[in-house]
């Protein structure tokens, strides 16, 4: 069943893809492709029966499920963008959906957060998502970080759930670079090897991996639960 039956219009602040992304495309179909590119990876035929945890969600993916009326069980979206998740919050009137503001530090998108570690939590039910998902996250996040992400969701994903993520590689370097002029997370390369093995000690497996798709999609992994 659909519920949302009001288009979403989503101020242009919110939106945060790439200026070569969004001359191909508007958020709604981006996002769209995005999670038909997901599905495919994964391997399962539609959403309808999917509950998906969208780490650092932005708001095409709400956008492409609400405008473009796709089916899907559940979609928790989580951000450190305060004033965007407040605005999803308030905008999105419709069960399926829920939003949480994390209040994460990161040095370029939100320095004044708090840094994540152990006791980092969600305000979701821990196992129940099929789907735990980032898009453009671990492409802005050291090692320390990245390794705290992928220990957190590790918690609220499903036995046989799958965790799905973008990522930019290059098997040039030794471990990890931010290529950023500021050093502060804005473009940050992982060696594949190195990055397999961080995402393995936080306990997943990885099931198969994909080149980039042009400024659509980076590199992109599909892990499993260990």
């Amino acid at each position: 069943m659909l519920f949302f039956r009001r288009k979403l219009r989503v101020p242009e602040q919110f939106n945060r893809n790439s200026a070569r992304v969004s001359a191909l495309m508007p958020a709604e179909d981006s996002g769209r492709l995005l999670l038909d590119r997901m599905r495919d990876r994964i391997g399962f035929a539609s959403y309808a029966d999917v509950r998906l945890l969208d780490f650092g969600c932005g708001v095409r993916f709400t956008q492409a499920i609400v405008n473009r009326r796709l089916p899907i069980r559940e979609y928790a979206g989580v951000d450190n963008y305060r004033e965007m998740i407040e605005f999803l919050q308030r905008s999105v009137r419709d069960p399926r959906f829920s939003f949480a503001f994390l209040n994460a530090r990161h040095p370029l998108y939100n320095p004044d957060g708090i840094p994540l570690g152990d006791s980092t939590r969600l305000p979701f039910a821990e196992g129940a998502f099929d789907v735990v998902s980032m898009f453009s996250v671990i492409t802005h996040q050291n090692p320390d970080d990245a390794a705290s992400i992928f220990r957190l969701l590790r918690r609220y994903v499903a036995p046989n759930g799958h965790l799905f993520f973008t990522c930019f590689l290059d098997e040039a370097i030794e471990s990890f670079e931010d290529r950023s002029p500021q050093r502060n997370g804005g473009f940050c390369f992982y060696n594949p090897a190195f990055l397999t093995a961080l995402v393995e000690r936080c306990g997943w497996t990885e099931v198969n991996r994909a080149k980039s798709e042009g400024p659509l999609m980076g590199d992109s992994f599909v892990f499993r639960p260990s």
